[in-house]
């Protein structure tokens, strides 16, 4: 199903592109050297693949990811397009905002909605000389519970499904509330109904990637479940998974079913605490099931919702910090 748009003249003479569900604001390259300080160094707060400043436009603050430093090829220019692309397709509480963009440079400048906490890979593995923060027990199971609302979203509620295809930690993000927001769409995937993509190069951060994936180069919404679960186990532990690139779905289970009891053993202690152990042995049982050898093993991200809407109703998960 295509998607309609049109180019119409807003306030103050500015673009503004419409889609049947978003409007997007063009903004002109001089407005970011207000917006930024001149790129006032001392406002970089990320310098992934992008560098990304904290600005202010029109009097909100915002998160201004520019392509400093990137040569202008076909790929890179198509990560940075892409974003817009997908992110125009997706209006959901959970998924970071794109406000608008700027189409005069070579690689798109890209302006979003600023959240106030970072995101989860700091606060539960640390970052640099600032160590890991504490999460709680209900506020883990609310993040999980959120990102698993927007992962379902994409898939089942989009005219096209959409594959994130970079679920990691390191992507989702946590305002001042801990409510957790998808973000970074540079390697996502729009698929029609019974379309099937094959991916040319392997994305995603590694220990997230789907082995099944690996093996036949299809991309599907289960990409995105096996990464998800890689996530769980962090919640769970407050530690990164060590993948071993296997491709052999057998092999894959064989070695999920050795680790299974160095991961439950290796679970947070004040998550004991502050957790019963049938919603912590719920939690752990759904991570296992996510990063299953094959995408047919897997559950859909509805399915997940489902599990995780009982277990943070069991526990009352609702504190915010």
């Amino acid at each position: 199903m295509a998607m309609a748009s049109s180019i119409l003249i807003g306030f103050h003479g500015r673009i503004e592109i419409h889609t049947q569900s978003r409007t997007l604001e063009s903004l002109e390259r001089y407005e970011f050297f207000w917006a930024t300080n001149n790129y006032d160094t001392r406002l970089i707060i990320g310098h992934e693949v992008a560098t990304v400043y904290k600005g202010t436009l029109e009097g909100r603050t915002v998160a201004i990811k520019t392509p400093q430093d990137l040569n202008p090829t076909d790929y890179v220019i198509d990560f940075f397009l892409n974003q817009v692309t997908t992110k125009l397709q997706i209006d959901h509480k959970n998924v970071v905002k794109l406000f608008g963009c700027c189409i005069e440079t070579q690689i798109p400048i890209l302006v979003f909605e600023f959240i106030s906490n970072g995101n989860l890979f700091n606060h539960l593995h640390g970052n640099g000389d600032v160590g890991p923060r504490w999460i709680s027990w209900p506020v883990r199971v609310r993040i999980a519970t959120e990102i698993s609302y927007a992962l379902s979203y994409m898939h089942c509620a989009t005219a096209k499904r959409i594959v994130h295809w970079d679920v990691r930690s390191w992507n989702i993000f946590l305002d001042e509330n801990y409510t957790a927001k998808l973000s970074n769409f540079g390697f996502s995937v729009s698929i029609l109904p019974g379309e099937t993509f094959i991916g040319l190069e392997v994305e995603g951060g590694y220990g997230y990637i789907d082995p099944e994936y690996l093996k036949t180069g299809r991309v599907t919404e289960k990409c995105d479940v096996y990464g998800f679960g890689v996530v769980l186990l962090e919640l769970l532990t407050g530690k990164q998974r060590t993948q071993v690139i296997q491709t052999d779905a057998k092999l894959v289970n064989f070695i999920l079913s050795k680790e299974r009891e160095s991961i439950l053993g290796a679970i947070e202690g004040r998550i004991l605490e502050e957790g019963s152990r049938e919603d912590i042995d719920a939690f752990a049982e759904l991570a296992f099931r996510c990063l299953r050898g094959t995408g047919e093993e897997r559950p859909t991200m509805k399915e997940v919702v489902q599990e995780l809407r009982r277990i943070q109703n069991q526990s009352g998960s609702c504190s915010t910090k």
